[in-house]
């Protein structure tokens, strides 16, 4: 999507609200090709009073922090670099992989959830620098 196009993510459904970031650039009046990034997180409006947004301005990852029953928790959403086999690939991964890091270091949150497309499996060239991540940061992979 691009940027002024967001607020549609609003009229998805009318209980819902959305933050979301595209990884468009218009600053070159011409669009080429498929942008990659870009992320959303459509939440219920009724839960607007204990949601805050947490700033970011790199469109592979957006948050929220939310004060619910068992206290403040992390949600980002996520849109990892793909893999193409090369090294740029693998500096790409791991400096989102630290990004992220950062956000959960930066909010002292003590629950996180992180969901969206992570480009790895197991037995994939990224895996194992996403399972360190996860046994690093105390977090369980629940859909492999």
């Amino acid at each position: 999507m691009l940027p002024t196009e967001l607020s549609l993510l609003n009229g998805i459904h009318p209980d819902f609200l959305s933050h979301g970031l595209s990884s468009v650039d218009t600053t070159a009046n011409v669009l080429i090709g498929r942008p990659y990034g870009g992320t959303a997180i459509l939440c219920r409006k009724a839960l607007s009073s204990c949601l805050k947004v947490i700033t970011s301005h790199e469109s592979r990852k957006c948050g929220l922090s939310m004060n619910i029953s068992i206290g403040f928790t992390l949600l980002l959403c996520v849109y990892m670099p793909t893999n193409y086999g090369d090294e740029n690939s693998r500096e790409l991964y791991m400096d989102c992989l630290g990004k992220l890091h950062a956000v959960m270091y930066d909010s002292d949150i003590i629950h996180t959830l992180i969901a969206g497309d992570f480009y790895c499996s197991p037995g994939s060239r990224f895996f194992d620098e996403f399972k360190s991540f996860g046994d690093d940061n105390n977090m369980v992979v629940s859909d492999k």
